[in-house]
Formats: C-alpha cells, sequence, structure tokens
C-alpha cells in the first residue's frame, strides 16, 4: 500500500533508507518530518536532492533520551512518569500489541515480529 501524500506531520520509524525516502516523500511543502529511527552505525543516503529543497521540508530529530527544552518546566519528572503509566492503562492502546511470546520461543518468532506491519511485541519472561 501506498503511503498518503500532502501530510503536514510525518513520523518515520522504520529505522531503513527505504522508509526515510518514503517519509520525505509523503511530506507536503514545507511539512516536518520528525526522524524517530535509531541508525545506530548505519550511513542511511538521505535525498536531500529532489524536492527536498523545492517543497522547504523540516527533518527533525527525535531523541526520547530527554524533553525537549521547551517541554521542561511544564511537568517533573514524577508527573510525565505518572501520565505515561496513566495513558498505558487505556485498554486502546491494546490494539497495538501482539503476542505474549516467551522469552525461549524469540529466535524462532523473530521473522514474524520483525515482518513488515508487525506490532509491538509483548515478552513473557517468565519460565513456566
Amino acid at each position: 500500500q501506498a503511503a498518503p501524500r500532502e501530510q503536514e506531520l510525518v513520523v518515520h520509524a522504520s529505522a531503513s533508507e527505504a522508509g526515510l525516502r518514503t517519509a520525505l516523500a509523503a511530506a507536503a511543502v514545507e511539512a516536518r518530518i520528525v526522524e524517530a529511527s535509531w541508525y545506530g552505525d548505519q550511513a542511511p543516503a538521505v535525498p536531500l536532492g529532489e524536492a527536498f529543497h523545492a517543497r522547504r521540508l523540516r527533518l527533525v530529530a527525535s531523541q526520547v533520551g530527554m524533553v525537549a527544552p521547551a517541554m521542561r518546566g511544564r511537568r517533573s519528572h514524577a508527573e510525565r512518569l505518572a501520565l505515561a503509566l496513566d495513558l498505558l492503562a487505556d485498554p486502546a492502546y491494546d490494539r497495538l500489541l501482539q503476542g505474549p511470546t516467551r522469552f525461549r520461543d524469540l529466535p524462532e518468532a523473530m521473522p514474524i515480529l520483525l515482518a513488515p506491519g508487525s506490532l509491538c511485541q509483548v515478552i513473557d519472561y517468565q519460565e513456566r
């Protein structure tokens, strides 16, 4: 399925060069692309030619290890944690999960877990 076009905000999280290209192509004029992927020591080729400049796109890094400076004073660490836990209690988020998969079964399950379209996997670490 093709990605929708003319999006004002695109969040890319596939950690693949092809996914980043798709994110850039899906962006509307003056759109923002938030790069949430971690590439480790890989150096993906980023197509900053093509329509990148003509469409005045903004590629913004996302870093989950800290809160953006503009947001730091709004809530304390404890308040952010409490809010996150409250939000996770919402059963709507269960639709984003698959599993559980037993820890010892992970080697066999990895092709399914890493397949495109796979959801967040619940891992059961308990030996039963």
